[in-house]
């Protein structure tokens, strides 16, 4: 699923952006429609098992067609044909169908090298096309994904041992879905100069969804071992994923401990641009100090 889900998201996100107060212009995201055309047409519901050749539409005029590897009409849909193979089971279909995709993504990555051995090599055209993207500014599809993937990897595996804690006391552990973190983001206006807060970070999903979303530094602390170490695992399984999607993130900064008795929150509270503090169960006490520290 993960698998088919990711290459969905290369192969359709799209990024609107404002030029001019009266015109929208669209950018493509990983692959221009030429590249797209190499692959088939994304799957739906009411054609999963027909018409599994890509549209005979030829490719755009303006794209440059000896960048691209051969392209006949004819060629099999690849995207439904994956679909197909999930659909029915068909594991050597799965199998040869993923290896036909990689082969035309490593065309697109690793062009050949040109004749003279003194020219430029060509470049990934997949990163020369985030190079476009305005800063900050990664499309939704794409975001959603990554913090997806890092979550079933690090969070997932750990969600036992996450709910093991004493009910309606200090150590009550909860997340903030993506999509809320996303209007904090918002509303409060980070930005890459920002730096970002979270006391009680948990297993630190506000942390990197923000500083990869905004290329902001954030700092978090959590007093409970277990999301404490659970976050420092998603903090390197993010710094990953955002290898492998070719995007960068802002620095982050874990922290266990008591945000009570922290040196680092003492220093790092005034230089604060937002401050998180999820305390619906806090203690009354504790309440009562962290307003005392802000």
């Amino acid at each position: 699923m993960c698998l088919e889900q990711s290459l969905y998201t290369i192969f359709e996100c799209m990024l609107l952006f404002t030029i001019h107060e009266h015109r929208t212009d669209t950018l493509s995201g990983y692959l221009t429609p030429a590249q797209q055309a190499l692959f088939g047409t994304l799957p739906t519901d009411f054609l999963q098992d027909v018409d599994i050749t890509p549209p005979s539409s030829p490719l755009t005029q303006d794209s440059d067609q000896s960048t691209l590897p051969s392209y006949n009409p004819r060629n099999t849909n690849h995207l439904r044909l994956l679909q197909r193979s999930i659909r029915r089971h068909d594991g050597p279909l799965f199998v040869s169908t993923v290896q036909t995709i990689n082969q035309l993504l490593r065309a697109l990555k690793y062009p050949p090298l040109p004749s003279d051995v003194f020219a430029p090599a060509a470049p990934n055209m997949l990163m020369e096309a985030i190079k476009n993207w305005p800063q900050s500014e990664i499309p939704n599809k794409v975001l959603m994904r990554i913090i997806d993937e890092t979550y079933q990897r690090s969070v997932g595996p750990h969600a036992l041992k996450l709910n093991r804690y004493e009910a309606f006391s200090s150590e009550v552990y909860g997340e903030l879905m993506p999509s809320f973190t996303s209007d904090i983001i918002a509303a409060t206006g980070l930005h890459k100069d920002s730096l970002f807060m979270d006391l009680g970070c948990g297993v630190g999903n506000v942390l990197v969804q923000a500083s990869l979303e905004t290329c902001c530094r954030s700092y978090g602390i959590e007093v409970m071992p277990t999301p404490a170490e659970v976050g420092r695992e998603q903090l390197r399984q993010m710094k990953k994923r955002c290898r492998m999607w070719g995007l960068s993130m802002g620095e982050v900064e874990l922290e266990e401990g008591d945000m009570l008795t922290s040196m680092r929150v003492t220093e790092l509270l005034p230089q604060a641009d937002v401050v998180l503090v999820n305390n619906k169960v806090f203690q009354q006490s504790r309440q009562y100090a962290i307003f005392y520290l802000w």
